[in-house]
């Protein structure tokens, strides 16, 4: 699910309403929501005509403490990279599309940072709420 305030940096825009993603078997095969950010989504998928641009590209959590989540809202678009959105410490990073290494190749590719999503791996919380769990 992503919630207003996460953050697209295909389109270098915070979004307004929720979209939920559906998953299977490593693609995205439903993109639901009522506003534009759904909506944008859907066509932006759509238009590469490609089934990898639907794929699970990679994952990630920041776990730098002093990157701002807010600080893309300080920059013009063109002049936007979201470096410190992707390295936010307790974001969640899914990205879709390309990846050489699973041999997908395709020219769609959204990356999402995601804030307030708990993270676990092996049944150990590394990220709660969108905070960095204790060690």
């Amino acid at each position: 699910m992503l919630a207003p305030g996460d953050l697209n940096l295909t389109f270098k825009r915070y979004l307004e309403t929720p979209v939920r993603l559906t998953i299977e078997s490593d693609y995205v095969t439903r993109i639901d929501g009522d506003g534009a950010d759904a909506e944008l989504m859907r066509e932006y998928m759509a238009a590469w005509g490609d089934r990898e641009a639907y794929a699970v590209s990679h994952v990630g959590w920041g776990l730098n403490r002093r990157a701002r989540w807010e600080a893309a809202a300080l920059y013009d678009r063109r002049d936007l990279n979201g470096t410190e959105q992707r390295a936010f410490a307790g974001n969640f990073l899914y990205s879709t599309g390309a990846n050489e290494v699973a041999g997908r190749h395709t020219l769609g590719h959204f990356d999402l940072p995601l804030r307030r999503c708990t993270i676990e791996i092996d049944g150990r919380a590394v990220v709660r709420d969108g905070q960095l769990a204790a060690s």
